[in-house]
């Protein structure tokens, strides 16, 4: 059964919103979740949430590493990405028992703190953990290569996390080169060099999950080859590394999914589902609070690439619907097990 709803959420996580159009990927997203079915083989909701459901215990803390920064044209990042790792952070939370520390850019920093505001967590300083249960702490992330290498090394020591998230955020190619969907490259001074996390998880055998829709993002090594082929700019960009925008940061699991955030929701979903609670994921109301506090605090929608409260093209009420989906395939899924019981 657990498997039949992981493949029922991943459906829905894979519906296209939206038709493909010129340099964007947009219509294309099913393609890289057949590569990754093929690669990973069960459902990657299933795989995810098992993972966390194996690794974090109560009083666990997990790191969640978000924001998509664009000096440019993304200086306070967009809704795609933090508004689903303050969603995986709640679920953590309310279906695990553990602390969530969420790293983003410092340039992020209001419209993350609303969004954790938004969703109900306890938003609280470094020094309350241990102290108090099921709080949320925001760190930000330097800025550069050298930087990012020493922070990585410190949020390890200092938080010993049992799990790594990575949702929207942007890891190298083959050159060591960042890019846009679009082919365009972004300057690696001028953002979080959060790929520095997955060596140091391999040593120390934390489970490592990644999300994305555009094969730019962090979790996208695990279909390398396939995002070559795939996007557009896949294996030529506009830069003068001329590699292309596909990553080889790979995770232990990766959830291709149309929008970086709907996968987080995936995941939540199939959490309630292993732990019989469907209040494990956030409702449509809090789903509306998350995506207006994260907009007024100055992130873009992914598409129009203004501060509207929307997550790439879809309005509120389309994420809400997308929410009563996911819980109505939780709640039909315990009322089946249960009449079978």
């Amino acid at each position: 059964m657990p498997k039949i709803i992981g493949e029922n959420i991943d459906t829905l996580c894979n519906f296209q919103m939206l038709p493909g159009s010129g340099d964007l990927t947009r219509g294309e997203t099913q393609k890289f979740y057949k590569a990754a079915r093929q690669a990973q083989k069960d459902p990657l909701t299933y795989l995810a949430a098992t993972a966390l459901a194996e690794r974090v215990k109560p009083g666990d803390n997990v790191l969640i590493v978000t924001g998509a920064r664009n000096e440019l044209v993304l200086p306070y990042g967009e809704t795609d990405g933090p508004i689903g790792g303050v969603a995986l952070a709640r679920a953590c939370y309310f279906g695990l028992g553990a602390n969530s520390i969420v790293t983003v850019e410092e340039s992020n920093k209001e419209p993350t703190e609303a969004t954790i505001r938004a969703s109900g967590l306890y938003l609280r300083e470094p020094d309350m953990l241990g102290k108090v249960q099921g709080i949320c702490v925001l760190d930000f992330y330097p800025l550069g290569p050298e930087a990012g290498k020493q922070h990585a090394r410190w949020l390890m020591d200092t938080y010993n996390p049992k799990a790594i998230m990575f949702i929207e955020k942007h890891g190298p190619n083959a050159k060591g080169h960042f890019h846009t969907v679009t082919g365009r490259e972004i300057d690696m001074n001028g953002m979080a060099n959060t790929q520095y996390l997955l060596e140091i998880a391999k040593e120390q055998d934390v489970v490592t999950i990644g999300m994305g829709d555009g094969g730019n993002e962090i979790g996208n090594g695990v279909i390398y080859d396939a995002v070559r082929e795939i996007s557009p700019w896949g294996k030529k960009c506009l830069c003068p590394c001329n590699d292309g925008i596909a990553t080889v940061s790979a995770t232990d699991i990766f959830v291709a999914t149309s929008i970086s955030n709907w996968g987080a929701y995936g995941i939540c979903a199939m959490l309630a589902f292993l732990k019989k609670d469907v209040n494990i994921m956030h409702d449509e109301d809090t789903e509306r609070r998350m995506v207006e506090a994260c907009a007024y605090f100055g992130s873009v929608d992914g598409i129009a690439m203004i501060p509207l409260p929307k997550v790439d093209g879809i309005s509120i009420k389309g994420g809400q619907a997308f929410v009563t989906l996911l819980r109505e395939l939780v709640v039909n899924g315990l009322s089946n097990v249960a009449r079978h019981v």
